[in-house]
């Protein structure tokens, strides 16, 4: 117990909203998340991890964005793609992702999908992301799927729910339960609690702490 609460309190320190996914993010805009998570394992032991994202608007319409940190397969990376929108469907907007990086010291190539819509009432969002990493070498193929489901009930806080699926080449495909709490806590800075557990071939739980920051 002592060593999990040492853990949260090391994770809080790290700096992070949601990233803009099928909305761009606008002319020289930033988007800064710093995430720490501990994953728990069958046998009661703990790993953590950490992630940076950070978005920044090329244009009103281009996004560019940079993820370092845990990849599909939970292996390092350093991945940066651009996101153009595709316009709407079925009330949903789209927009398409391509970009390249490094998995493990291997090149990959990040192709990608994002939709999403708001919602009135209750107030809050849809949205969802697919994306594969695919490795120049082997021409392996790691894919993960997350669609989300959000509410913004007031101007401090926002609520979400995530099933987040994926699947590493060679091994039988993932599915979590995520929950999550951001909380303003100054005008561009939220603070992100939140955990899952695993329904699928995944960890039994995690449990993540992480700040958001828009400049």
């Amino acid at each position: 117990m002592r060593f999990t609460i040492a853990v949260l309190l090391c994770l809080a320190l790290w700096p992070a909203t949601l990233s803009a996914g099928a909305w761009p993010r606008g002319k020289g805009a930033h988007f800064l998340s710093v995430t720490g998570r501990v994953v728990g394992a069958e046998d009661g032991s703990w790993t953590q991890s950490y992630t940076l994202f950070h978005e920044y608007g090329l244009t009103d319409r281009l996004t560019l964005s940079t993820d370092f940190g845990g990849a599909i397969s939970g292996l390092e990376k350093l991945v940066s793609y651009v996101s153009v929108p595709m316009g709407e469907r079925l009330g949903f907007r789209l927009a398409l992702d391509m970009g390249a990086g490094k998995v493990a010291g291997e090149w990959v190539l990040r192709p990608g999908l994002s939709f999403g819509r708001g919602l009135e009432r209750p107030s809050g969002w849809i949205a969802g992301e697919l994306a594969a990493e695919v490795f120049a070498g082997t021409g392996a193929v790691d894919w993960k799927f997350d669609l989300t489901l959000g509410l913004s009930p007031g101007r401090r806080a926002k609520y979400y729910m995530q099933l987040q699926s994926g699947q590493r080449a060679g091994d039988p495909a993932f599915a979590r339960l995520a929950g999550s709490l951001a909380w303003k806590i100054r005008d561009g800075t939220w603070l992100d609690i939140g955990g899952s557990v695993g329904l699928a071939n995944s960890d039994p739980y995690r449990l993540k702490l992480g700040i958001w920051r828009e400049f």
